[in-house]
């Protein structure tokens, strides 16, 4: 496709989600199971992950009418080929190229059927006829799958996923960062997440040590020993600021003359 010169295409998030995958397996943290939303459960992220042996949980792009029959209500072979209608009626044939299926159904029974207005099978010159592909059956098949219960207690984790991620945002500024590039991005990103994981560890280390018993001397709470290396770690970082503020707005001079 043609597009004006200087501009490139830049991958998407949608893309990350292999990459993510194969850069934990090669470190043996692999997941089975991958929870994410829907920008990442493309058919092809699927099926890719699933060559790695992860399964991807995650909603479809695009919204289901619930009040029209799908190919998941069509029973279908483990080949994709269309077996029966909703109402048990047989195709009358059944045609396969590549990765296209047609099947098609006696026209007398679709007209008396109740789901002909909702029905994918449509009309043609001497039957009704349903064609369809690898991935539409799929997708079919995973559109019905997230209404089930099965989906939904499975996909409930997610929730704290978003959580986590919310925290990041807020408790760190990640998505305002002073610093351009993929190294430097990433490097601060890394950072803030490394960051949040020590909050929640130490609140975790928190809640697990017993509170120390009254009356010893010397005694330090986690949590104010925690605090002390907080304010000085900030205090720290305002003072880098400064100085950093101070070289960028002030440069040194290239000569000085001394009188």
């Amino acid at each position: 496709m043609w597009q004006p010169a200087g501009i490139v295409d830049e991958p998407t998030d949608a893309t990350a989600l292999m990459s993510a995958v194969r850069s934990t397996q090669q470190r043996g943290l692999g997941p089975q199971e991958a929870l994410a939303d829907a920008l990442y459960g493309s058919d092809d992220n699927c099926r890719n992950a699933e060559e790695h042996g992860v399964e991807v949980i995650a909603p479809t792009m695009g919204d289901r009418k619930t009040d029209a029959l799908s190919l998941a209500d069509f029973e279908t072979s483990p080949q994709g080929t269309v077996l029966s209608c909703p109402q048990s009626h047989a195709p009358v044939r059944v045609k396969k190229k590549n990765t296209r299926h047609t099947a098609a159904f006696d026209s007398e029974q679709c007209r008396r059927c109740p789901h002909q207005g909702s029905c994918p099978a449509k009309p043609g010159t001497s039957h009704h006829y349903l064609r369809y592909t690898h991935k539409d059956l799929r997708l079919a098949l995973r559109r019905a799958y997230e209404q089930t219960d099965a989906f939904k207690d499975r996909y409930r984790w997610r929730a704290g996923i978003e959580a986590t991620m919310s925290e990041y945002d807020r408790r760190t500024g990640v998505k305002h960062l002073r610093v351009r590039g993929l190294p430097a991005v990433r490097f601060c990103a890394t950072l803030k997440a490394l960051g949040i994981n020590i909050l929640r560890a130490a609140a975790v280390l928190m809640a697990l040590t017993p509170a120390p018993k009254a009356g010893i001397p010397g005694t330090l709470s986690l949590n104010h020993a925690f605090s002390i290396v907080k304010e000085r770690f900030l205090s720290l970082c305002r003072y880098l600021k400064n100085i950093l503020s101070i070289t960028v707005h002030y440069p040194s001079p290239m000569h000085i003359n001394v009188s």
